[in-house]
């Protein structure tokens, strides 16, 4: 890298660092003032409270990293328009797509560091903060076990598996009791294929009971009641439900593998798998869409200014993939279209901003 890329992704990379510490100060403080009450209600160790917002701050980081990196160009580079560098740049003949270039290759190490970040980190950080948040602090009991294909909670009469919770619809699918004895022997296996909310319990339509004896054999019959107490109502077990940001890349394959096997919607886990890779890649589009902003700028144009133009570029793109991943959470937007929305709209936004340039 020449004398010129290594000033211009110098003064990003500073740019960069600050507005990357200023967001995640900005969130820990909105975090801590909206978590505060409930916290404080539960007597809970300063400790434990600094380690849960610890915890959270790798997903943070991924989250706020677009922004990040947008800002950084519109402070970076707008700096330099506001000094006249970049007039004296063109005077020398240095045309814009060699300024941007360098940023661009950073943009991009960055968005494969903020991807590997989020595969690594993220899922055991986000997992350990939702354990110390329910269970550490608020003493809720720990009965709710997660992998990556099925929900195990211990009830009263033994475990009780469910393969998925369709938190849209309000339905079960794949429950499974494993009663146990006072030995802690099987005694008793009740299969339901699913059981949807009504009002204010779980109905099912299908089911059977398997009775164990000591000697090991069993009695078969179906299941004659049509309503069942499952341990929890759709609230609690959205509590409890596995949350794409807790797995990683392999885990949300496999779950989706394990769905599309007993003939469920993975479309939700879809989704999330495709916005994994889009969510850290978004941190290139910034570039190409605020390497044109802060060149459009002029020498009486602030920082604030700037500040004002890059968090309300930030809302406009938070606000699309909010809608897009919802829809595709619904089920009424194919996922990868529901990811990389987005993604695709700024990138032509900022590809017009270029070219008009």
């Amino acid at each position: 890298m020449n004398l010129l890329g290594r000033y211009l992704v110098g003064l990003y990379l500073r740019s960069f660092a600050l507005c990357l510490v200023g967001a995640i100060g900005l969130l820990l403080v909105v975090e801590f003032f909206s978590r505060i009450g409930d916290f404080a209600a539960y007597n809970s160790n300063p400790s434990l409270v600094a380690a849960y917002f610890a915890l959270k701050t790798p997903k943070w980081l991924v989250e706020v990293y677009p922004a990040a990196s947008l800002l950084a160009v519109l402070l970076g580079v707008g700096s330099l328009v506001r000094s006249n560098e970049i007039l004296a740049m063109q005077g020398s003949g240095i045309s814009m797509i060699r300024i941007g270039s360098p940023l661009l290759a950073t943009s991009i190490a960055l968005s494969l560091m903020a991807m590997a970040w989020n595969e690594i980190v993220v899922p055991p950080s986000q997992g350990r903060a939702r354990a110390i948040k329910d269970i550490d602090i608020k003493s809720m009991d720990a009965r709710g076990m997660l992998d990556a294909t099925s929900l195990w909670i211990q009830v009263p009469d033994g475990f009780l598996n469910i393969d998925y919770f369709d938190a849209t619809r309000n339905k079960l699918e794949g429950i499974t009791l494993h009663g146990v004895d006072e030995r802690f022997r099987l005694s008793r296996l009740v299969e339901i294929p699913d059981a949807s909310w009504k009002a204010d319990h779980w109905m099912y339509d299908g089911g059977t009971v398997r009775e164990f004896s000591a000697d090991g054999s069993f009695t078969y019959t179906p299941l004659g009641d049509r309503r069942i107490e499952l341990g929890g109502t759709p609230a609690e077990f959205r509590k409890k439900a596995p949350r794409s940001d807790e797995f990683s890349i392999r885990q949300l394959a496999q779950r989706i593998r394990t769905l599309r096997a007993k003939g469920l919607d993975p479309a939700g886990f879809e989704t999330d798998l495709q916005f994994k890779f889009a969510l850290p890649l978004s941190g290139i589009i910034t570039i190409l869409i605020g390497l044109p902003l802060a060149l459009r700028g002029s020498s009486r144009s602030g920082s604030a200014q700037h500040i004002g133009t890059g968090m309300g570029v930030c809302f406009l793109y938070w606000l699309m993939q909010a809608l897009t991943v919802s829809a595709g959470h619904a089920g009424t937007l194919p996922p990868a279209v529901a990811a990389w929305a987005a993604n695709a709209v700024f990138l032509i936004v900022g590809g017009l901003l270029a070219l008009r340039g």
